[in-house]
């Protein structure tokens, strides 16, 4: 009888275990990208369907409007009518992608800047206020954004690297609590890029790469697609070369690396 009682107990232990596994292997993530501008979101398209498509909660935040990203094709003036047009883009490409409706801080491109220094403190403190704010209701488990290099070296982007980095490290235990990686792109990558400013995206080494996320043919798609919603700033031709450039590349890989802290303290250099 005892033999038979440790039997069942033993059995009830293994069950409870392999349950515990499995809730933790299933449990859905909540992703935040954020990111400069409407249309910033192609850069990692195919990750945000793919991890959407698995049944995790995806959000993207865009810091700035993109009033000022005139296109002679559209024939759109600065401002805000430009800014209103792109926000809608925004939304038509994440319902494509099956993402989260854009959340927009509403700051201006170049954070105020262009309007002066006073103009530019306003927005980047409103811009931390904010973000701080929305992960803080959000909890996300992974975050998302540019890396120093700015993808295509565009100073927003660069800037909305420096803005998440700095809400991380300023916050205690924010680092570790909700990690935090950058788009890392390979040396290999070329795209054609419209405006004629280069075809290529700056780069990281393969050495700090380490993270590796694949996608899949349905997620390029959806990326693809999500292209035609940003009609103010992209040619029927832009689409084309972009979607050209993307189909050389065969490894269905996005790279990333991440925000590592070390709390050790020390006396010396």
């Amino acid at each position: 009888m005892m033999k038979q009682l440790l039997l069942i107990g033993l059995l009830l232990g293994l069950l409870s275990c392999s349950d515990k596994k499995i809730s933790k292997e299933n449990k859905t993530k909540t992703m935040l990208a954020v990111l400069a501008h409407p249309d910033d979101e192609a850069a990692i398209g195919q990750i945000l369907s793919r991890y959407a498509r698995e049944g995790n909660k995806v959000y993207l935040v865009i810091a700035a409007d993109g009033r000022y990203g005139i296109e002679e094709h559209a024939g759109i003036p600065p401002g805000d009518s430009l800014a209103t047009i792109r926000q809608g883009e925004s939304k038509c490409a994440c319902e494509i992608l099956g993402i989260q409706p854009p959340i927009f801080l509403n700051a201006h491109d170049a954070f105020g800047l262009l309007n002066g220094m006073g103009e530019y403190f306003t927005q980047i403190k409103m811009v931390k206020e904010k973000l701080a704010e929305i992960i803080v209701e959000l909890k996300p488990d992974v975050i998302i954004t540019f890396g120093p290099d700015g993808d295509t070296g565009h100073p927003d982007h660069k800037q909305i690297s420096d803005l998440v980095t700095e809400v991380m490290l300023m916050n205690d235990g924010w680092a570790e609590k909700y990690p935090l990686f950058y788009l890392a792109w390979p040396k290999e990558k070329i795209v054609d890029i419209q405006q004629g400013f280069h075809n290529s995206l700056n780069y990281v080494h393969e050495r700090y790469r380490n993270v590796q996320i694949k996608y899949d043919k349905e997620d390029q798609s959806k990326t693809f697609k999500s292209l035609e919603c940003y009609k103010s700033q992209m040619t029927k031709d832009d689409i084309d070369k972009w979607i050209q450039a993307e189909k050389k590349d065969t490894t269905y890989t996005n790279y990333f690396r991440q925000l590592i802290t070390d709390t050790e303290v020390r006396t010396e250099f």
